[in-house]
């Protein structure tokens, strides 16, 4: 009993966790497919022959919605887009700090003589 629990509980947890991954698009994409293939009536019915007009008007619904989903998602785009735009704003304004502080130091900083004789001023005396 307790292992069955379990065992739903895994196979709950994963089917939740597989559907908020799921595209919306291709959710909605799947969903008019259904819906347009259960419009078709069966061949030789008697059902009236307004079923394209129904198709084409559930096409057009499902085109609306899925230009508002390409809305919503660009909307989403440009604000992370923002964000990312100010967080570069602000590390360059940082480097220029950077950059200012380390002109300060290397403007305190006095240069440093050669003495005669030491390695690598190329005046030895050897």
């Amino acid at each position: 009993m307790k292992r069955s629990l379990i065992g739903i509980l895994i196979v709950a947890i994963l089917a939740g966790a597989f559907s908020v991954h799921a595209d919306p698009m291709e959710e909605l994409i799947q969903s008019l497919g259904a819906e347009y293939e259960a419009m078709i009536p069966a061949p030789n019915s008697s059902v009236g022959t307004d079923y394209p007009t129904r198709q084409a008007a559930l096409g057009s619904l499902y085109t609306a919605r899925s230009m508002g989903l390409i809305y919503q998602q660009n909307q989403e785009m440009i604000s992370r887009q923002g964000e990312l735009s100010d967080k570069y704003d602000e590390i360059i304004d940082q480097n220029r700090e950077i950059i200012r502080l380390l002109t300060v130091i290397s403007e305190r900083i006095a240069p440093v003589e050669e003495v005669p004789g030491t390695p690598g001023s190329g005046n030895s005396d050897q």
